[in-house]
């Protein structure tokens, strides 16, 4: 069943890829494009499991709007991720599912004409459902967890307006995790 929701996820990340590079296309094309202050961005990553849980898989979706009148390398983000984690005790197959959102602020380390290193730090709400096992069976729990999340990674141009990157965060909040991501960006 993961197998069938990576191949998915993979799907639609590549469908948003499409649709996002169609949308910055117009843009430029009509003039309303602001010379690469926005971007939009999605990734594939795994992560470290929280608590017990072991190591999990998930996707990422961000957004992000330079703010020149403060810094040409300050970025404002809206980040929405998903992890799915699995865990087995007491002969229950255990699941844990977080979906942070989270809001920061990225600064870029610009280290040669295409390639440049950041800085990020954020706050995070995140949606958590679990499951847990104790001897009267299997129960799950539904929660909203607040934390900060921060990281760095570096992003590589490898044309104009579509950069690759690769992001670590770790994860300061109720059972604490570390995420490493890889993915793509469209500048516009």
């Amino acid at each position: 069943m993961k197998k069938y929701s990576l191949i998915l996820l993979l799907v639609v990340i590549a469908l948003s890829f499409m649709n996002t590079a169609a949308f910055a296309k117009a843009a430029q094309s009509s003039g309303t494009s602001s010379s690469g202050d926005f971007a939009v961005d999605a990734s594939i990553g795994f992560a470290t499991g929280p608590g017990a849980f072991d190591q999990g898989f998930g996707t990422n979706f961000g957004a992000g709007y330079t703010l020149r009148a403060l810094d040409k390398n300050l970025q404002a983000r809206i980040d929405l991720s998903y992890f799915d984690f699995s865990y087995s005790y007491l002969n229950n197959d255990l699941s844990y599912t977080r979906v942070p959102l989270t809001i920061s602020a990225r600064y870029y380390f610009p280290i040669r004409e295409r390639l440049r290193a950041f800085a990020q730090a954020g706050i995070e709400t995140s949606f958590d459902s679990y499951d847990y096992a104790d001897i009267f069976g299997k129960h799950s729990k539904n929660e909203v967890n607040l934390g900060l999340s921060p990281g760095g990674g570096i992003d590589f141009f490898v044309v104009p307006n579509v950069s690759i990157f690769a992001v670590g965060r770790w994860h300061v909040i109720s059972d604490s995790y570390f995420s490493m991501q890889f993915g793509g960006a469209f500048h516009f």
